[in-house]
């Protein structure tokens, strides 16, 4: 009898699941093949009479965009209850503890950027020339008044934004297509820093990744630390810690491994205490701030500041920070920066985020 039981059972919901025209799950005893004295018992089936079509409607889920349509944005974390979307963060980030630092450049910080300038080929040009307005000893000046600053704790992208992790966001229609070629072997390599992007494609990625564009003073603080570094791995300049170009003629210099673009995190010596990665060349980096300047060529005020975020607007566009593979030495300084209003082929980005409470 127990046997008997299991075949009809089994054989029921055989046919219950190939989609028979109907779902009850018991069995004519002659499909059995059971001995003539043995007789088939009678199995309950509640899904008689219930069509194939009508139980598909009744399990068909329901359309994707019904089923996130009203739920709060995604992001990285869930509270403990409640409903809420979820897109896992696209790069690694580390925490950077807040407090006080002092950002930019003193007087002597200033002389000593421009005496290692001076080592560069073109070094006769960084003293003297104040009328173009990227001369090195503008750029320079631009970097004081050193003051302090005090930014709560975030968290940064450990390396920056690869054209893989990109052209994820261009295919999910949030991100414009970078602007070099396709397939172009010098900027197309997927584990290459994405270059060739605007300050505002920088920042609709770090939006769609659930961040956003780090400020100066975050990225300064990354950079530099609470020891005031003088370039992201200590005091001493390395050309070999770093991508960095030349300030000559042909501004690449192939001394340090790479020509051109070299693979995030090629050069793990150079990172910072925290493990932050690329801080120095490779490519400049967006951030949230634009770029403005007094009329003595300073860059910043000379009191102290709560999270800064920069002027209400630049005449020379966003602040760009770190320094690329065009770039000579000490454009690799952490407290180095310059403006742009276009995507070039030495720019990049990284993402920032909030700590949440």
């Amino acid at each position: 009898m127990g046997g008997d039981w299991f075949l009809a059972t089994f054989f029921g919901a055989f046919a219950f699941l190939s989609g028979g025209g109907t779902y009850g799950i018991a069995a004519p005893a002659h499909s059995l093949q059971l001995a003539p004295s043995v007789r088939a018992p009678t199995v309950w089936a509640p899904f008689a009479g219930v069509g194939a079509a009508g139980l598909e409607r009744a399990r068909r889920p329901q359309r994707i965009e019904s089923f996130w349509y009203g739920l709060p944005r995604a992001t990285d974390r869930a509270p403990a209850s409640g409903i809420v979307a979820l897109r896992p963060p696209l790069n690694r980030r580390v925490r950077i503890t807040g407090g006080r630092f002092v950002m930019g450049s003193t007087t002597e910080e200033m002389h000593e950027a421009l005496e290692l300038c001076a080592k560069e080929p073109f070094g006769l040009r960084c003293r003297g020339d104040i009328e173009h307005v990227w001369s090195p000893e503008n750029a320079v000046r631009a970097e004081g008044h050193a003051h302090e600053v005090t930014v709560d704790d975030f968290e940064i992208d450990v390396t920056e934004v690869t054209v893989e992790e990109y052209m994820r966001c261009v295919a999910a229609s949030r991100c414009s297509p970078p602007k070099f070629p396709p397939g172009d072997p010098r900027y197309d390599v997927p584990n290459f820093p994405v270059t060739h992007v605007t300050w505002q494609d920088a920042a609709d990625y770090c939006e769609w990744a659930g961040g956003r564009l780090p400020t100066e003073a975050e990225w300064e603080l990354a950079a530099r630390g609470h020891e005031n570094r003088t370039f992201p791995w200590g005091n001493v300049y390395n050309p070999r810690l770093c991508n960095h170009g030349s300030f000559s003629d042909d501004e690449t210099d192939g001394r340090d491994g790479f020509v051109g673009l070299a693979p995030v995190g090629s050069f793990p010596d150079g990172a910072t205490p925290n493990g932050v990665l690329d801080m120095a060349g490779n490519v400049a980096e967006w951030v949230y701030d634009w770029y403005e300047r007094d009329e003595q060529q300073f860059g910043y005020p000379r009191r102290a500041q709560v999270n800064p975020k920069g002027p209400p607007f630049g005449i020379y566009g966003h602040v760009v920070r770190g320094g690329s593979y065009r770039d000579g030495a000490h454009w690799m300084r952490a407290a180095a920066r310059y403006a742009s209003t276009i995507a070039e082929r030495r720019i990049g980005f990284r993402c920032a985020a909030d700590v949440a409470p």
